[in-house]
């Protein structure tokens, strides 16, 4: 019995544009392959479809635009209902998850440019300074005009709210602090 039990089947897979061997890397969506002689040559070529969303569930409602049916898709983004018909007809029904700020909040860090809604990576919503890139102040979370009653700032986050008062953190860094305020009765 001198032959393996287990025959080498790894085949080495070259670079259609230079002929160099193609290596697995690791991106920030997935793994890849990609060429050996980068940068000098820059071929990709993705190793899953991490792009294509995964039809959850077929809805009995119809698309407006084409007829076809509504499907529940899980994407990037989380889970959204698209036409059954895709790429053909693009019909997507939006939900929009954070309304926009009603009032413009000046940026406490440059104080030229305003606090705006932004969109991250992973789908979730944060307010930025909209004079990215010469400013690069964020928030987490939807900013309120809030005096804090320790460091005299104009900006506060919402921490946490129910019938009688609000809880309100300083977006100061040196400061943070937090205090309540009675809700206004309407």
């Amino acid at each position: 019995m001198s032959e393996p039990l287990f025959q080498h089947t790894k085949t080495e897979e070259c670079c259609p544009q230079c002929g160099s061997p193609l290596q697995i890397k690791q991106g920030k969506k997935g793994k890849f392959l990609g060429c050996s002689a980068y940068p000098a040559c820059d071929y990709l070529k993705p190793l899953s479809n991490q792009s294509e969303s995964r039809i959850i569930k077929q809805l009995d409602e119809c698309c407006p635009q084409c007829g076809h049916p509504l499907l529940i898709r899980q994407g990037n983004f989380g889970m959204f209902i698209g036409c059954g018909n895709y790429p053909q007809c693009h019909f997507i029904v939006h939900e929009d998850e954070q309304p926009p700020a009603e009032e413009s909040v000046a940026c406490p860090e440059c104080g030229k440019g305003e606090l705006i809604s932004r969109r991250g990576r992973q789908g979730k919503y944060f307010y930025a300074c909209n004079r990215y890139p010469h400013c690069k102040f964020t928030l987490p979370g939807k900013p309120y005009l809030q005096d804090c009653p320790q460091c005299g700032g104009h900006i506060c986050l919402l921490k946490k709210e129910n019938e009688t008062y609000r809880t309100f953190l300083c977006v100061n860094k040196s400061c943070r602090h937090q205090f309540d305020r009675e809700k206004e009765k309407t």
